[in-house]
């Protein structure tokens, strides 16, 4: 197996899926530790409190702009990209989002609760467009990523990703410009801003920079794009973000050299493998265990540890009945309409 650093191939997706998994298992901690003693308080408090594990997400950011970025590169028609997406994202989500309703609507806290109507808008992963809330507060970054998505299927179809770094300098004045608007009191309306996500967008900007300096080497504009991407959260976004920038970009720095090659041990690879249901399936769920676990004496520890048991095994249950399944029959579904269509033109 070819594995020179400079070119893509499978170990560098396992790195990446890795890198997802160890992300995902970051936000789950913070949502188990941190944040629960923030919402409801540990009577027994837990040894570990990752109050930076909700940075974690950042990374997926910066996945989803390398990633996204190398679809696009392979794909044929706008059709293929979204059923890759919808088979991608959907069947898994629809799945979480049974459990946790399931949960929330039996066991849960009244104030996890939505109206029907808010509810009903979750189904398309996008219910802040419609003035709903999300069921569960983890969904948020979805919509981020399919907006995302959109813009990016929007310059492929316009044949802009052929130079992609004049889209990354638009990104960043735009995000530049919402950041000194929102300071001078005067910021993008609520839509605007979720159609732009200015406060998101330098993220995966540095991501389809790291695929084209993977792809094509790093050289000086795309080095200059980058740091520009760290002065834009610099000045756009509180300080600890600009840390959080950093810290990808030298993790990324690390893959893009070879340097990672040791996330590709299976036990990671597994986790990446569910790390999306594992991001949609925890929060509430896990919150609502540790809840119990901790008003019948449980110590934090145990709760906690119970309470991620409970997450990987829904999460393997949805990647395995649901997310596997869904993804390879849409799939193959799609193709044989695409060979039908073929054949009787």
């Amino acid at each position: 197996m070819d594995t020179d650093p400079r070119r893509p191939g499978p170990p560098r997706l396992q790195e990446l899926d890795a890198l997802r998994g160890l992300a995902a298992i970051a936000v789950v901690l913070f949502h188990f530790t941190a944040q629960f003693d923030d919402l409801y308080g540990f009577a027994h408090p837990p040894l570990l409190k990752l109050a930076l594990g909700n940075y974690g997400v950042q990374l997926f950011f910066v996945i989803s702009g390398f990633v996204i970025y190398m679809t696009l590169d392979k794909t044929r028609t706008a059709a293929d990209f979204a059923v890759s997406r919808f088979s991608r994202l959907f069947p898994a989500f629809w799945a979480a989002l049974l459990i946790t309703t399931c949960v929330v609507y039996t066991r849960g806290l009244a104030e996890m609760r939505l109206p029907a109507d808010e509810w009903a808008w979750n189904l398309t992963m996008m219910p802040k467009m419609f003035s709903a809330d999300f069921l569960d507060g983890s969904y948020w970054t979805l919509e981020v990523e399919l907006v995302f998505y959109a813009q990016m299927l929007l310059f492929w179809r316009l044949g802009w990703l052929r130079k992609p770094e004049r889209i990354v300098a638009a990104w960043l004045a735009i995000a530049l410009a919402a950041g000194l608007l929102r300071d001078a009191g005067h910021p993008f309306s609520f839509h605007t801003d979720q159609l732009l996500i200015p406060a998101h967008i330098p993220y995966f900007a540095m991501g389809v920079l790291f695929f084209r300096m993977q792809r094509e080497g790093a050289t000086a504009l795309r080095l200059a794009l980058l740091a520009a991407c760290l002065a834009t959260v610099h000045l756009t976004l509180p300080a600890m973000y600009l840390w959080i920038g950093l810290g990808t970009a030298a993790v990324f720095g690390l893959f893009l050299g070879g340097w990672l090659r040791w996330l590709g041990s299976p036990p990671l690879v597994a986790l990446g493998a569910i790390s999306y249901p594992l991001y949609l399936v925890h929060q509430q769920v896990g919150t609502l265990l540790i809840y119990t676990l901790e008003r019948r004496g449980w110590d934090g520890n145990a709760s906690v540890a119970a309470a991620i048991a409970l997450a990987l095994a829904l999460a393997y249950a949805v990647h395995r009945l649901v997310e596997k399944p869904a993804l390879a029959a849409i799939r193959a579904a799609w193709k044989r309409r695409q060979a039908l269509v073929t054949h009787t033109a």
